[in-house]
């Protein structure tokens, strides 16, 4: 029995309830006298005192305590916990009484009850923990065996310890509800014990995990976790983390598992990278615990479709198994990496292992073992079709299996027998072997019932038994359905409506329509979250999409639904580019949706009514094929259906007779023509090419030796005879028998449209492969006579070559808008639209002007000034009056004045103009500053145009034009300078000789454009997606992959680091062509072919496909390889047609056509894809001489600081700090990419960088010189920075090589300090070159990538609980961004599905935070605070918001507005002035505009004296600075030497011939002290004019809000 004494005392002074002033007095009397009993062991006594006090006070919670009491003591507990009941009635707060009730029931007995009441009391009462953990301890024996002897050695601990060893003692003994009640108590005492408080963490998550209580158990765990890594404590924090991957691996939840194993095995690399720490590795971390982390993770990675990492750890796990020599695991793990290798596909890699599980079971005379490695070899050599060794090794698995009486291996062997049958084809067998399979199934196995009902059903649709396959699915499906499993009903569904398609029982088809409706939803969202998840993709899910999408055509078109069929069947044609990861974010807005997902009739229609072609819209299905006609204004006109006959599928006869053409045309001679056929190799290796190599070898190895192959010839005879729609077919050519099949049921159609008219051809499948332009009619006539043939990937790329087409014509106009402005000098074509006034002069000059007719011949799209031409801007040399009359200034007059002196202008033929003037209003009226500010020449500010004439005063001429070119240009590349050796798909590739061809492909065909070609080490995959963006015509023969989208450039070695290239450093693929914006009209595509003629399986077109939705107009392919020479010819003749304005398909039929009359029965088999665009190679030529001439004019104004052509505008933009940011990243970049050529550079900038600041503060350091070294003088980035920053430089004496540096006098935007921290985080990524690699691809990118950049890298330093995922807001756009997406994977963030994690080592955790600072620094909104804490206020990115010219904050000024004045100021035939109308004291304002024009002058004042001090500041610092270098030159040569004995001299010299010292310095003239002391005085004005010109443009963004618009 518990003592009471000690207790009942410690209550005793607590105050009653407040009563009478008497019963008070006399109730505190008794209960006084009572305690004295009570003390005296006088119970009897002390029990009547009580209960005479508590009959004046019967609620006195104090006094029942102490009756309580009494009745234990006198061992009445019936009386006691009436007592105490009553008492937790009135105070259920009231500790005493739970501790009294822990008593009472102890002593009856009532054990759980007595647990509850003293962990109440405990949890209430903190004073008296020690007595309330020994009553709670003494009470576990009564629950589990507990040793006396253990609760001995808990004497002595306190409280806190002695819960916490108690509960994780009853957790040991599976009293998990019991733990989990104690260490809760023990919670809520304090203690500064971390490892305690750890375990008991620990102890309490592992006691809810074993009681299910899931998040209870994962809150607990990560709690401990915490506590651990605050402290340091890896065994702890292993424990944690292993205990978390556990618990989320059996609740399902195999992606979070995945974190915190690899979290786990962060903590490895973080042991291993310290001694002490390595030690505690070992005792932590048992090999058994290691080998359990890489299978687990091996099988997690499996399970969520990372194929890759699993593999790696499979390895590993082996790797740990070999070199700890565990016998028992070493089969096991073959087996394992074996099938992993099976999943993937590469059934060669596969086999190696499944050997070597074989022979490791044999080494252990495992029988189980050795049939499991049987089955599973007879399973790979089915995938290999080696069927002899497969049904080998199932008999041997099927007969171990029945020797053993294993019937579940019996049950696996026979499922594997039927697998490896059906791949055979050999259905009969199959369903022998499933039939077997299913009377051995237990009724209980259902999971495994179904799968055979699912095999079963297949076998039979296979071999068309259709109601025998819709029983077994039935019963699959019912099953299914009643267990709830969504993944089998969708299977069994699918197979069924694939069978129900064949009905003609409209109920049958109408539920199979329901099916595949609800299927095809459901199998894109499963095939967008693998791809989100980047999991690897079963075969199987691409193959039933495919046939869900083909069967609900058949459905549809069936049922009469042709609209619905046509439909889906764009739907599923236009994902070869909606598909293209990123290309949602950078299409433009579609009538599709950004996906593709929103197709409807309405969207189709509308696509169509934008064309000015027939549609003929195909697809190809097993037994049918499907034509739908579509016309503008029209929509559907016309749907046909060609059944196709039981012997041969649409297909196979589409394929047939396009390889007959191909064997009697397509750049080669009919067969006995005796011309060689050679074509270069230009053909990628692609993905498992191996494979299907050793597929083919097996199966040609054991084809029947007793009966031979059908010759080609007959075996297409004996095809194609049976076919319905013609008896009469062997007597035609296989060109005539395609038109049969796909034009004629149109043929009515086609004959009624105009000769020449555009007809757009969307294939479908085998139809990639048809030469539609050569296909001849029933008059022998081919289609390229009548028609001009263009082909279509979907409906969706022909909206997009639309949207590309009006791109196009939008930036044409938007030159000549440009060129008009810039003739019209930006008041051109106000003064042009004036009707009436003309001058005597205007109208003399009108009687002698040219007639309409004397310039309607002139050509005006071969001016690169047409508007100027038109506006009569040109002076007639016949008008009196003129003071000087020369030839107008054209381009071409410009670019021979250039290249050669001796041309005089006067010699090239002059162009009849004309003004074409008419009558001037009245000038003076108010011009609207939208419209003066359109122009770009004219400031509302100031009264200068572009040539810095002031209009009102000065009489010079103002300059007429700035001339502005085309950037269109010819863009040939091709044959790229490749190593040995390169990464291709994750294995070594070594290219097989070089392209010779190509080379001289390129050669020929830039000689034909007139351009130069870009080949070898200059065609790097940067130089190539930059070059393309730009280009009007593209002409590309490398190597490449049609099927994978892929196209191979020339790696850059100093780049990438690393010996062998990896693919992204030299593969352009599909996302990077559609992440560019191309503006193309043409594209030649010249890769991808390879020697064999028959090799042709691009089906998709999925790279023109990529290039259309980039942008490009039309482009270019070959159906199958031909011949170089006749290719060569084709080039020439196609090129030659398009020197004058020429559609492409004539150009194509005009080549084609030359062909066939040089080389008899000679074509190429191109087709376009695309639209059918003209292009004139004569205007792209006139193009580049004009960027030609431009370059020119660039480097003479470059050098003589002067443009004689172009005016300069007046109001010449001062760079903000955004912009500068921006170049400060361009520079940063290149430091970064040259960095291994020029590592002394970053180091030399940061000192320099550092003494700039220093010298801001510290006057007296600008005292000293500095001078810049020449590898800084040499360095690619080092000098533009500086520049950036304000610094100049001067010669030193005579040495320019080592000048002085002139450091900045001020800190120009804050920018000092951002660009010092972006160069001392760039000097610690230095030691990654991964890291640095992809910043340098990266930057210079958009505030909004950076900021978001910041935001991803800011979270993940200060809050490493938050769990990012890739569908984050912030990150979802980073993350389909292939740069941003590579450059966070450098930093150590990987994917686990949709969680993205980081990889927490030292390492890493340093590297993120250079990056953080490297990145703070270049951005012009983030604030350097997110490098030291979490800010959420200034997280998230704000687009800048346009400005307008009237700001609400900025009130109008109605005196703020120009004004047009007349003025006798000379220009050509009329005169007009520009001025600013500010009358500030002319009228009475109002005033609320007083008050806004004297905050406008307080602002105009303190900006003029900010610019006036700086101005000052910077004469002080040139004078400092120039004293300084006197100081230094007079140090040096101006102080007494003493006389050197010997002194080395030049050799050569004699006695009668000076001496000259080597180290002696030369000495300046007076022409060159000049010179110094001019650019010293040039430095001083350069950096005043920069004060100016800010000056100038902050007035200018003052005012400019003011300024009222008119318009």
């Amino acid at each position: 029995m518990a003592n009471v004494s000690a207790a009942s005392r410690t209550r005793s002074t607590t105050p009653g309830s407040i009563s009478e002033a008497e019963e008070i007095t006399e109730a505190q009397l008794l209960k006084d006298n009572g305690d004295t009993s009570f003390d005296n062991e006088d119970y009897g006594a002390a029990l009547h005192h009580y209960s005479e006090a508590l009959k004046l006070d019967d609620s006195n919670v104090e006094m029942l305590s102490c009756r309580g009491a009494t009745f234990i003591e006198l061992g009445d507990f019936i009386r006691a916990q009436h007592d105490v009941e009553k008492i937790l009635h009135l105070d259920s707060k009231y500790s005493q009484g739970h501790y009294l009730m822990g008593i009472v029931s102890d002593n009856l007995y009532q054990y759980k009850d007595a647990l509850k009441s003293y962990l109440e009391a405990l949890a209430l009462d903190c004073e008296h923990e020690n007595i309330l953990a020994d009553n709670i301890i003494n009470l576990m024996p009564h629950f589990c065996p507990i040793s006396q002897s253990t609760i001995e050695e808990l004497e002595d601990m306190d409280a806190y310890t002695k819960l916490c060893e108690m509960g994780a003692i009853l957790c040991v003994m599976k009293k998990y509800n019991l733990s989990v009640r104690v260490l809760n108590a023990a919670r809520n005492l304090e203690t500064n014990q971390q490892g305690l408080k750890m375990k008991v963490l620990l102890t309490l998550a592992n006691a809810h995990t074993h009681l299910k209580h899931i998040e209870v158990a994962l809150g607990f765990y990560q709690d401990c976790l915490q506590i651990a890594i605050s402290s340091h404590d890896l065994d702890y924090q292993t424990k944690a983390l292993a205990s978390m991957a556990s618990l989320y691996l059996e609740s399902g939840n195999t992606h979070q598992a995945v974190v915190y194993y690899e979290h786990l095995l962060d903590l490895e690399e973080e042991m291993h990278s310290g001694k002490s720490q390595s030690e505690l590795l070992d005792k932590t971390w048992p090999i058994n615990f290691q080998l359990a982390l890489h299978l687990n993770l091996s099988m997690a990675y499996r399970d969520i479709g990372n194929l890759k990492k699993a593999i790696k750890h499979a390895q590993l796990y082996i790797s740990l198994v070999e070199k700890h020599d565990f016998k028992s695991e070493m089969a096991y793990s073959q087996d394992h990496l074996g099938q992993l290798y099976d999943i993937l596909g590469e059934y060669q890699t596969s086999l190696q292992h499944f050997e070597k599980f074989l022979e490791k079971s044999k080494q252990e005379n495992d029988k189980r073992k050795i049939a499991s490695a049987y089955g599973k070899l007879g399973g790979c050599y089915a995938h290999l079709h080696n069927w002899k060794l497969s049904l080998t090794y199932h008999e041997q698995h099927f007969n171990m299996a029945h020797k053993i009486g294993d019937k579940p291996m019996v049950i696996a062997a026979s499922e594997k027998l039927g697998d490896s049958y059906m791949m055979m084809e050999n259905y009969e067998k199959a369903v022998e072997c499933y039939e077997e399979l299913f009377s051995a199934i237990k009724k209980s196995d259902a999971n495994l019932k179904v799968n055979v009902c699912c095999k079963l059903g297949k076998a039979f649709k296979l071999q068309n038994r259709y109601q025998y396959g819709l029983y077994y699915f039935e019963e699959a499906l019912d099953i299914a359905d009643d267990l709830s499993w969504t993944e089998k009903k969708n299977l069994c569904e699918f197979h069924m409506s694939t069978i129900l398609q064949n009905s003609t029982q409209m109920l049958e088809l109408e539920e199979a329509r329901k099916y595949l409706e609800r299927l095809i939803p459901y199998y894109e969202d499963q095939k967008a979250l693998k791809v989100e998840e980047d999991s690897c993709t079963s075969g199987d899910l691409y193959e039933q999409l495919n046939d869900c999408y083909s069967a609900v055509q058949n459905v549809h078109c069936k049922l009469g639904n042709m609209e619905q069929a046509l439909i889906y069947s764009e739907l599923q044609r236009q994902k070869t580019i909606t598909e293209i990861n990123n290309h949602s974010t950078k299409a433009p807005q579609s009538s599709f949706g950004s996906h593709g997902d929103r197709v409807t009739m309405e969207t189709i229609n509308r696509v169509i009514n934008q064309q000015n072609c027939t549609v003929l819209y195909y697809t190809v299905l097993a037994k049918s094929l499907l034509l739908w006609v579509l016309q503008p204004g029209k929509g559907l006109i016309r749907h046909y259906t060609h059944q196709a006959s039981k012997d041969i599928t649409v297909g196979d006869n589409i394929t047939d007779l396009t390889n007959q053409m191909v064997s009697s045309d397509g750049g080669r001679r009919r067969p006995g023509m005796g011309l060689d056929y050679t074509c270069e190799n230009r053909a990628l290796p692609e993905k498992g090419v191996s494979l299907q190599r050793l597929i083919k070898h097996n199966e040609s190895k054991q084809a029947t030796g007793g009966s031979t192959c059908a010759t080609e010839s007959e075996a297409y005879t004996s095809e194609t005879s049976t076919t319905e729609y013609d008896f009469n077919l062997k007597a035609k050519s296989p060109d005539r028998q395609l038109y049969d099949l796909l034009l004629s049921p149109v043929d009515d159609i086609l004959s009624k449209l105009d000769v020449g008219s555009n007809v757009v051809v969307v294939p479908h499948k085998e139809l990639h492969h048809c030469p539609f332009s050569i296909l001849k009619d029933w008059n022998n006539c081919h289609v390229w006579q009548k028609l001009s043939v263009t082909y279509m990937p979907c409906l969706y790329a022909l909206e997009k070559v639309t949207q590309s087409e009006l791109r196009y014509m939008r930036q044409d106009d938007d030159l000549l808008y440009e060129r008009s402005r810039s003739c019209m000098a930006g008041m051109g074509h106000l003064i042009m639209s004036q009707d009436t006034g003309i001058s005597k002069m205007s109208r003399e000059y009108s009687s002698v002007t040219s007639t309409k007719a004397d310039f309607e011949h002139i050509n005006t799209r071969s001016l690169s000034n047409p508007r100027l031409f038109k506006s009569g801007a040109f002076t007639n040399p016949d008008l009196p009056g003129n003071r000087v009359h020369t030839k107008p200034v054209s381009r071409e007059t410009t670019f021979l004045s250039i290249v050669t002196n001796q041309t005089k202008l006067s010699t090239i033929p002059s162009l009849p103009v004309t003004p074409n003037l008419k009558s001037l209003k009245p000038l003076g009226s108010p011009t609207g500053i939208d419209r003066m500010l359109s122009s770009g020449t004219v400031s509302t500010l100031t009264t200068r145009t572009a040539t810095n004439t002031d209009i009102v005063t000065s009489p010079n001429i103002v300059a007429e034009f700035k001339q502005i070119s085309s950037q269109g240009y010819c863009f040939v590349c091709g044959c790229p300078s490749l190593p040995e050796m390169l990464e291709l798909h994750g294995k070594p590739w070594q290219p097989v000789g070089e392209l010779t061809c190509a080379q001289r492909e390129v050669t020929t065909i830039a000689s034909y454009v007139d351009t130069s070609p870009v080949t070898g080490s200059d065609l790097t995959k940067q130089t190539f997606l930059a070059s393309i963006q730009k280009a009007t015509l593209i002409h590309m023969a490398s190597w490449g992959c049609l099927q994978e989208g892929l196209i191979v450039m020339s790696p850059n070695e100093n780049r990438k680091p690393g010996n062998m290239p990896n693919a992204e450093s030299y593969i352009v693929s599909v996302e990077d062509i559609v992440n560019s914006q191309l503006k193309a009209k043409l594209l030649v595509l010249s890769l991808g072919w390879t020697n064999h003629t028959r090799e042709y399986e691009d089906q998709t077109w999925l790279l023109p496909s990529a290039f259309l939705a980039a942008g490009v107009q039309c482009v270019l392919a070959l159906l199958w390889p031909v011949s170089d020479r006749v290719l060569q010819k084709f080039y020439y003749h196609f090129y030659k047609s398009l020197q004058s304005d020429t559609r492409i398909s004539q150009a194509i039929n005009d080549a084609n056509k030359i062909l066939g009359t040089e080389d008899r029965d000679s074509w190429v088999p191109f087709v376009l894809i695309g639209k059918d665009v003209h292009l004139d190679l004569s205007v792209i030529h006139k193009a580049m001489l004009n960027q030609k001439i431009d370059k020119v004019e660039k480097e003479i104004t470059e050098k003589l600081q002067t443009d004689f052509l172009n005016p300069t505008p007046a109001n010449i933009e001062v760079p903000n700090k955004e912009q500068m940011k921006k170049n400060m990243q361009e520079i940063c970049s290149t430091l970064l990419g040259q960095y291994n050529s020029q590592p002394s550079v970053i180091p030399t900038l940061m000192s320099l960088l550092d003494s700039a600041l220093k010298r801001l503060h510290t006057n007296n350091l600008n005292r000293e010189t500095r001078t810049v070294t020449k590898d800084m003088v040499e360095s690619q980035g080092g000098l533009d920075l500086l520049k950036l920053m304000g610094f100049h430089f001067q010669a030193r004496g005579c040495d320019v090589d080592d000048p002085y540096v002139i450091f900045p006098h001020s800190n120009e935007e804050e920018l000092l300090l951002p660009a010092y921290d972006a160069l001392r985080a760039s000097h610690d990524l230095l030691q990654h070159a991964n890291c640095c690699h992809c910043l340098y691809e990266l930057l210079p990118t958009s505030e909004e990538i950076l900021s978001q950049l910041i935001d991803l890298l800011s979270v993940t330093k200060h809050a490493s609980e938050i769990q990012l995922k890739i569908t984050d807001v912030s990150v979802h756009p980073l993350w389909i961004n292939p740069k941003a997406k590579a450059f966070i994977c450098s930093i150590g963030f990987h994917q686990i599905g949709r969680i993205l994690n980081f990889k927490r080592t030292s390492v890493n955790r340093k590297l993120l935070t250079s990056c953080l600072q490297f990145l703070v620094a270049l951005s012009s909104k983030k604030s350097s605070i997110l490098l030291h804490k979490l800010d959420v206020s200034r997280l998230g990115y704000s687009p800048p918001s346009e400005k307008v010219l009237k700001d609400g904050n900025a009130p109008c000024l109605s005196t703020l507005y120009p004004l047009i004045l007349p003025r006798n100021q000379y220009y050509g035939l009329f005169t007009f002035p520009l001025t600013m109308c500010t009358p500030w004291m002319s009228f009475v304002e109002q005033n609320e505009e007083m008050r806004e024009k004297m905050k406008l002058s307080k602002s105009k004042s303190n900006l003029g004296q900010e610019s006036r001090k700086q101005e000052q500041d910077a004469k002080i610092w040139h004078t400092t600075t120039s004293r300084a270098q006197a100081k230094s030159a007079l140090e040096k040569v101006g102080q007494p030497r003493s006389p050197q004995r010997k002194v080395k001299v030049i050799s050569g010299s004699s006695v009668s011939k000076c001496r000259t010292p080597v180290d002696q310095e030369p000495k300046l003239n007076n022409i060159d002290l000049d010179q110094r002391r001019d650019y010293a005085n040039y430095l001083l004005e350069h950096r005043v004019n920069k004060i100016v010109k800010k000056e100038h443009d902050s007035t200018r963004k003052l005012f400019l809000p003011h300024v009222q618009s008119t318009m």
